[in-house]
């Protein structure tokens, strides 16, 4: 049985007195007060509303007495069962034009929390599940292949993950004919289980999250396995990649794998080098696009609208102050494991 809550009643009233002239109660099933314009009634019991209870109908109150003003009070049916009961306080003749529609009003704002309610409680046991999944430890077992159906997974058969992440809020309704989860509000996981090349499936994508940065991985026995190395794509494509929407786990294996290693040990040298370019926007930027233009600096100056000589002071710059100099082959890949480390 549904069961009305203080603070939605509370909220109910508050919304219904912005437009009726009158107070307004709101009682549970026993016909105690748990919303009211008068916030000195809350948890009294409500005579009027016991009677309209135990009536199952309507009751008006002509006069105040002791435990009860007058006005009309209507019982608050769903499904067959009284949840509740609306309580108008008033002389009849005046609030009884109000009753039946602040009645169908109550109904409809209970049903729409109803709805909402069963919502958050799918979603849910949909993020429960998703977690469940993505944990490198969890067995698949006959219970967990058949809740996995539900969703659209199977899990006995391969899957890839394309994995996204965005600035704003990313919904899951563009892609809903594809098993999709939510790991965050900025982020979605989609598990891709069809033979064959994702590429179309990509630009198709690309084409719903214009703003998200998308990566894919490897075709792979668990989910799990395919969320960590999407996951550990992601950390590259934004720390390394300037101006990239898309990569694959593929093209970064080595160093997604070697910086995930570093990210779970939490390694102070690449913190500290983190640090020291943390405020410092362009020369982040320079440094990726000079690991992108695979060292070539004519090609980095060009790429970045600069002087040769301008990009020969930055470069002198980041090794001034990271003591890691970028022209030093060695010394750069501390400072692209640095990159893929600051990525959040």
């Amino acid at each position: 049985m549904y069961e009305l809550t203080p603070v939605q009643a509370q909220n109910i009233v508050d919304r219904m007195m912005k437009d009726i002239p009158y107070n307004i109660n709101i009682m549970d099933h026993t016909g105690r007060i748990i919303g009211s314009g008068n916030k000195e009634r809350i948890g009294t019991l409500h005579h009027g509303a016991v009677e309209a209870i135990r009536q199952k109908k309507g009751v008006d109150i002509t006069k105040d007495e002791r435990f009860v003003k007058k006005g009309i009070n209507l019982p608050i049916e769903l499904n067959g069962r009284i949840v509740g009961v609306v309580g108008i306080s008033g002389e009849v003749a005046e609030t009884r034009p109000f009753g039946n529609l602040l009645r169908s009003a109550v109904i409809l704002l209970i049903e729409q929390s109803m709805a909402l309610e069963r919502e958050n409680l799918k979603n849910a046991l949909k993020q429960e599940f998703f977690q469940v999944i993505t944990d490198p430890e969890t067995a698949y077992t006959k219970e967990l292949a058949e809740q996995a159906s539900v969703y659209g997974i199977q899990l006995a058969k391969p899957s890839r993950i394309i994995y996204m992440e965005a600035p704003d809020e990313m919904a899951e309704e563009p892609v809903a004919d594809l098993p999709s989860f939510k790991p965050s509000g900025h982020s979605l996981c989609l598990v891709i289980q069809e033979d064959g090349p994702v590429e179309a499936l990509q630009e198709r994508i690309a084409d719903l999250y214009p703003e998200a940065f998308m990566t894919v991985s490897h075709r792979n026995e668990t989910v799990a396995a395919g969320y960590s190395q999407a996951r550990a794509a992601m950390r590259v494509l934004k720390g390394v990649f300037f101006q990239r929407k898309r990569l694959a786990y593929a093209e970064c294996e080595f160093i997604a794998d070697m910086a995930k290693l570093q990210k779970q040990k939490n390694d102070p040298k690449a913190e500290r080098l983190a640090h020291l370019l943390e405020k410092n926007e362009e020369l982040i930027r320079t440094l990726q696009v000079y690991l992108q233009c695979n060292l070539n600096a004519n090609e980095t100056a060009g790429r970045l609208i600069i002087h040769r000589n301008t990009l020969n002071y930055r470069l002198s710059r980041i090794h001034k102050t990271t003591g890691k100099d970028p022209k030093n082959l060695l010394e750069l890949v501390e400072l692209l494991f640095m990159l893929v480390y600051r990525a959040k």
